[in-house]
């Protein structure tokens, strides 16, 4: 039996979510399919890609989180100086 394969099964196979036997099928059939080889080459571009994203927010905004902070805390402390 041929077995068909969809870009969801490209996704599968590049996440390694496919078993042995897929694989196979899979690496036979991006030999000889240029339009699902390109769809795999790019999944694999955008998922090196993911994998770079900062996951950490910048400094800048560090900061701005701190200096909010810090001046909500003054003035919580000059209302308490005048009650």
């Amino acid at each position: 039996m041929i077995q068909t394969f969809t870009q969801n099964d490209i996704l599968r196979y590049a996440y390694e979510e496919t078993t042995t036997e897929e694989n196979q099928q899979i690496e036979e059939l991006l030999m000889h399919d240029h339009e699902l080889l390109l769809f795999y080459l790019d999944v694999m571009d955008l998922k090196a890609g993911l994998n770079k994203i900062e996951l950490e927010p910048s400094t800048r905004v560090i900061d701005t989180i701190l200096n909010y902070s810090k001046e909500k805390r003054q003035q919580s402390q000059s209302r308490q100086q005048y009650h």
